[in-house]
This record gives C-alpha cells, structure tokens and sequence, in this order.
C-alpha cells in the first residue's frame, strides 16, 4: 500500500509540473521576413530539377539491376547546372557513389551540414498517371520519380548555394553538403561521409536532413501552416519469420495467401 501511495504522489507531481510549465510557456517572439524580394530565374531552376529527373538513379538490394551509368549521368551533370558551386566548393566522393562539397565560411567552427540524397526507389509504370522519369511540367507541378524523396531538398541546396554565391554572399561558419546515392538500400556511402568527418575531427554544430512536411490541421489548436520538424533518427530493423504447417492448409498475410 505505501508503494502505490509513492507511486501516486511521483504521479501527481510529474503532472503537476507539466501542468505549470504548460501555464508558463510564452512562445518565442515570432521573426518577420524582412520583405525584400529574391530574383530568381524560376524557369532555370524547373529545368534544372526536371533534368535530375531524368536520371534513371534507381537502387535494387540487387546490385545487378542498378545501373551504374545513370548515377554517373547525375555525378556529371551537377557541375553543368551549378557551375559557381563547383568553382567554389571541394567535392570529393564517399563510398560508393556519396558526394561531399565543402564550401569555406569565415570560421572552421561549428559547421553545418545539409543533407540530401539522389538515389530513387524502383518505379511501377502502371500505377502512375504520368512517365516517372520524363520530368513532365504541368499546371505549376513536376511530375516524376523523387520530385520530393529527394531530389527536391537536393535541388533546392544547390539553388540556393549557386545563388548565394554569385551574389557574393560568405557563410559564417563552414557549410559541407553531403549526398549519399544509395539512402534507399541502407548503402555504405553516408557511413564513409561520417568517416570522413571522424577521421578529420569535424564536429557539425547542425545537420538539417529530410524531414516531414508543411501540413495544415494536424494539431489541436494550431490553425495555421505547420512545419513537422524531426529532431530524431528512426531506427532501421529488418525481421525475418519463417512458418511451418501441414499439407493443404494456407496462411493469410496482409494481401496474399500462402498455400502448402
């Protein structure tokens, strides 16, 4: 009985807590953008974006099917799209096809590190309403295989990286892009980037990697856009089962029999 009543007070004062730090929180002071307009050549971008498209990077486990010559085709074409970045950025290769660019700022210290990855997972043609590597352009939206997982994030880090430097502009701290091209089979690539980091005792003070998204009325109170930010890595498991039974019977899984 002494135990439960212990138990019930820890209980009752965890809530307690929650409660009074839930009545205390004030939100920070929200940042306004500062209403200057950004020139982009919008046209040059989509074109951009639609050409990573149209390299066929797709990863099998099966190393046989991957074809080699695509993830080439996409290691090429980056200095053709973004030649400021590649003037001005190291990029040396990790691994099997990772890339990693290091673009100086006035400091060594504290580093960022953006994240992205350019290999695509196999295509069902049948099952999509438009050609999944034509890069097709209609009613403001490019259709295609990666457009968001995640060629996209890749595309935009190296936009806004080619822009910023014809404009002049110098990081505070160093900026490392790294791009793996094997993130959909769990490839070697991304551990021999952090090698990399390890072994020249690079410490990043930030690393920004794909996320979730900008949804709306997902939250309880909250009623405007709202950008799921994840501050965690998930886990990776892989489970095996193995089933044994008599002569005639079968086994359901989710979506197909099994029949002995």
């Amino acid at each position: 009985m002494i135990i439960l009543s212990f138990i019930l007070a820890i209980i009752i004062i965890f809530l307690a807590i929650l409660l009074v730090r839930a009545a205390m929180f004030k939100p920070h002071k929200e940042l306004k953008p500062s209403g200057g307009r950004i020139e982009l050549d919008n046209d040059r971008i989509v074109d951009d974006m639609v050409q990573m498209i149209r390299c066929k990077t797709v990863s099998y486990n099966d190393e046989s099917l991957i074809d080699k010559t695509e993830f080439k085709k996409f290691q090429d074409l980056l200095p053709q799209l973004y030649p400021r970045v590649h003037e001005k950025c190291r990029r040396e290769f990790a691994g099997v096809n990772g890339m990693l660019y290091h673009w100086k700022g006035k400091s060594a210290d504290e580093p960022v590190v953006l994240m992205a990855h350019y290999d695509v997972v196999p295509v069902e043609e049948s099952q999509w309403e438009k050609p999944a590597f034509e890069g097709i352009v209609e009613d403001g939206m490019i259709w295609g295989r990666g457009t968001l997982d995640t060629k996209g994030t890749f595309c935009g880090i190296m936009e806004a990286a080619e822009k910023l430097i014809a404009d002049g502009f110098v990081p505070e701290h160093d900026v490392y892009f790294a791009f793996s091209g094997q993130e959909e089979i769990n490839g070697p690539s991304c551990p021999a980037i952090v090698d990399l980091f390890e072994e020249r005792g690079i410490r990043p003070a930030l690393v920004v990697d794909e996320g979730g998204a900008v949804v709306e009325n997902v939250f309880p109170g909250v009623t405007r856009e709202c950008a799921l930010i994840g501050i965690a890595e998930k886990g990776l498991t892989n489970i095996e089962f193995k089933a044994k039974s008599g002569g005639g019977t079968c086994l359901h899984a989710p979506g197909a029999y099994y029949c002995g």
